[in-house]
């Protein structure tokens, strides 16, 4: 094996492993989108974060809610269709969950609905390579 086919063999296995990581089993992608900060004057956790699994125009994941520690997750399922997300679920604190708004690799901007919240919310999540808790 020369240097050069040694060089495109370890590129090919990048790109294979990029993909898988981005894409798991049969096309179904992962991501995970979130507005949490770190609040050093009290310690804690604050903010949304959407976990998802993208299967063609299905999406199922979770929602977490991050007041203080970690958030527990809340099942949400929906539609993607042409940049618009639409999901439903149930939080065991807030009730009933709504999000819709758009989606695109590295954003959701949306309005978020929870049935024993005194109004709708409007959030921006941003990609990010991993959940914070």
């Amino acid at each position: 094996m020369t240097l050069r086919s040694a060089k495109a063999a370890v590129l090919v296995c990048a790109i294979s492993l990029a993909h898988s990581l981005s894409y798991g089993a049969a096309g179904t992608k992962s991501r995970i989108y979130s507005n949490v900060e770190y609040n050093e004057e009290g310690g804690d956790l604050l903010g949304y974060e959407l976990e998802l699994r993208l299967d063609g125009s299905r999406v199922t994941g979770v929602l977490r809610i991050y007041e203080g520690g970690c958030g527990s997750p809340a099942p949400v399922a929906g539609t993607l269709s042409g940049g618009k997300i639409s999901l439903r679920g149930e939080d065991k604190f807030y009730g009933e969950v709504e999000i819709s708004g758009r989606m695109s690799n590295d954003l959701v901007k949306a309005t978020l609905r929870m049935e024993k919240a005194a109004e709708p919310e409007t959030i921006k999540l941003r990609l990010i390579p991993k959940p914070h808790c």
